[in-house]
């Protein structure tokens, strides 16, 4: 990691709330939820789509990280 007043290690978790907030926040009305609702909704958000379903250009494939690390172990095994 980077030493201290460098961007580099929060470059990733940036990008990571830059694209929850565009793809998720911004379309729903948060007014009308509670916060364990709200935090229920991402979540699922996270676990279900995030890791599971959203193309990456980072993968090679565009795999998700989920199926990415999966067939990565199904290979080295």
């Amino acid at each position: 990691m980077s030493g201290t007043g460098r961007c580099y290690d929060n470059a990733r978790m940036e990008s990571f709330f830059a694209a929850q907030k565009k793809e998720k926040l911004y379309k729903i009305n948060t007014e009308r939820y509670p916060m364990v609702d709200m935090k229920s909704i991402f979540f699922r958000y996270i676990m279900a789509y995030y890791n599971r379903r959203r193309i990456y250009t980072s993968n090679p494939g565009g795999w998700p990280p989920a199926i990415y690390r999966e067939r990565m172990l199904s290979q080295a095994a």
